[in-house]
């Protein structure tokens, strides 16, 4: 750091004589124009804010001692040196009593000077680490009671939702709650999100609900907190008005701008409820955050209070189905992918006409039929198909329709690939190794097939075909493989809680990555590392 140094002394060429005495930049000093007297020392102090003051001891109006004296009442975290010609005992008693660093003799020899700023550096320096080591002290234990808070809080959503509502951990607010409205905030660009935060998921959660409560006013009644098992979602509990609930819904998109924070939902809850409805409450906004638009776009839904008012979604026809199964077996590559993308309009998934719940609902149900003509008449493609259907359900997840479509399209691609032209995997090898490079290094990123070759100015069909010819697995069966193993790591520090490690490891969504662990590893992530310490 830089410090400042403000010299005092009545006689021109004493101040001078200071000023010249040594290269005050070489010690990270900067020497301030130095004061007449002791009244002007008081005068500058707030505005200019020195860190040490040389003050001579014999000036008019207002004597060095004296001026000590009010530096130490008024500002102690000064430190100051006494200057005199006089070698007078008494005096130097005072300047210690008046709590000055050190008394120095006119004239004043430069190693002399040298000596003392060094002994006032050092103490200044002391002073900084132990203001940082608190500062760091005080933030590291406001993150760990944010995430304390978040977890009792989410153990009530949890409880509702899954049906283990029993004895729940005590929730340390002593606010009345009943009466509250309800908001969830999603974002769909958590990993994006945390790596501005360099991947710190307590200080990226405490710092969105610190923005969130700015929000609201600083409302103290209103609770805020980040869902655990789903670190991209955030949840407000206040006593707001829907009307006033709108406008804080629209506040909000405004403070996470879409360019900077992807796409991000606001769900309202116009019922209000007290904190044994919390898990319903959670269920309704979840229910309703299905059907928003399938599109790289902000949104607000509510919660309607009619029953039954959810969208039915888009279906396919039984027809449908059974003219995509005959296709596939007569091998109608052409006519089946114009079939499944074009005939319900699907290549415009992200049009707005299509909800999320739409989306998936249609997905869920192609993939099914390529599924089972995968099992009946290619079972040596069963894991591929796998694969990429793992592949799609990660993309739907980020609303990235042209990686959905990609992957989509490179699973039918694969129903009719032929061997590997290998001339054409040696000359991608090179890009392929560098993605591979790229996954083992920055797998708790949101690497996605398109933005992958966009980067690398390949066909995503192509990249993955290369990619899985060269290393026997998908993209993003390396990249599970990855995230798995680096789990298994983290998992052996016992002061991780499975949650951070999680998000950590690039799922922002606890019950999601314990779902993936469970299918690649065999047990469920607490299994294993209840195991680990057996």
């Amino acid at each position: 750091m830089k410090y400042k140094v403000l010299a005092a002394d009545d006689e021109y060429w004493s101040r001078e004589n200071l000023r010249s005495l040594i290269s005050w930049e070489d010690y990270s000093i900067e020497f301030l124009d130095p004061a007449c007297d002791g009244e002007e020392v008081l005068e500058r102090i707030e505005e200019e804010k020195p860190d040490i003051i040389l003050t001579d001891i014999n000036m008019p109006f207002l004597s060095g001692l004296e001026l000590l004296q009010k530096l130490q009442t008024e500002h102690p975290e000064i430190i100051t040196i006494a200057v005199s010609g006089y070698d007078d005992f008494d005096k130097v008693k005072g300047v210690f009593v008046s709590g000055g660093l050190d008394y120095i003799l006119k004239p004043v020899g430069k190693e002399e000077l040298v000596k003392i700023l060094t002994k006032a550096l050092g103490i200044l320096e002391e002073r900084e680490m132990a203001r940082k080591h608190k500062e760091t002290n005080q933030i590291q234990e406001h993150k760990i009671s944010s995430f304390l808070e978040d977890s009792e809080y989410s153990a009530l959503l949890s409880g509702k939702l899954y049906g283990q509502f029993t004895a729940q951990p005590h929730v340390s607010s002593t606010k009345e709650f009943s009466g509250v409205a309800a908001l969830m905030v999603k974002f769909y660009n958590i990993a994006g999100i945390a790596e501005k935060f360099e991947y710190d998921n307590l200080q990226m959660s405490l710092s969105i609900k610190t923005r969130l409560r700015n929000l609201t006013g600083c409302n103290a009644e209103a609770i805020i907190f980040n869902n655990c098992n789903k670190m991209s979602e955030f949840l407000i509990f206040t006593s707001y008005r829907i009307n006033s609930l709108r406008i804080l819904a629209e506040n909000i998109l405004e403070e996470f701008p879409l360019d900077e924070y992807g796409p991000v939902s606001v769900i309202l809850h116009e019922q209000t409820g007290s904190l044994d409805d919390i898990g319903s409450m959670y269920r309704d906004m979840v229910a309703v955050l299905v059907t928003r638009p399938f599109t790289h776009s902000h949104c607000i839904l509510a919660c309607s209070q009619e029953e039954g008012s959810q969208s039915v979604g888009k279906t396919v026809s039984h027809r449908i189905e059974e003219e995509v199964y005959h296709l596939l077996n007569t091998g109608q590559k052409s006519d089946t992918a114009k079939l499944i993308f074009r005939t319900c309009d699907f290549k415009h998934c992200d049009n707005g006409e299509w909800s999320f719940l739409d989306v998936k609902q249609y997905v869920r149900r192609i993939t099914g039929i390529l599924y089972r003509y995968v099992q009946e008449q290619h079972p040596e493609l069963t894991a591929q198909a796998e694969e990429a259907m793992d592949d799609i359900d990660y993309y739907m997840k980020c609303l990235d329709a042209p990686s959905v479509m990609a992957s989509l399209r490179i699973l039918l691609d694969s129903l009719w690939e032929n061997n590997p032209d290998k001339n054409s995997t040696d000359s991608a090898g090179s890009q392929v190794e560098q993605i591979r490079q790229y996954i083992l290094t920055s797998y708790h990123e949101n690497i996605t097939l398109t933005a992958l070759a966009a980067a690398y100015h390949m066909d995503a069909s192509y990249l993955s075909r290369m990619f899985s010819q060269t290393y026997g697995e998908t993209i993003i069966a390396c990249l599970t493989r990855v995230r798995m193993e680096q789990a298994i790591r983290l998992m052996e520090d016992e002061e991780k809680k499975l949650e951070t490690i999680s998000f950590l490891v690039g799922y922002d969504d606890y019950n999601y990555f314990s779902r993936v662990f469970r299918k690649k590893v065999g047990v469920s992530p607490r299994e294993y590392r209840n195991n680990m310490y057996k």
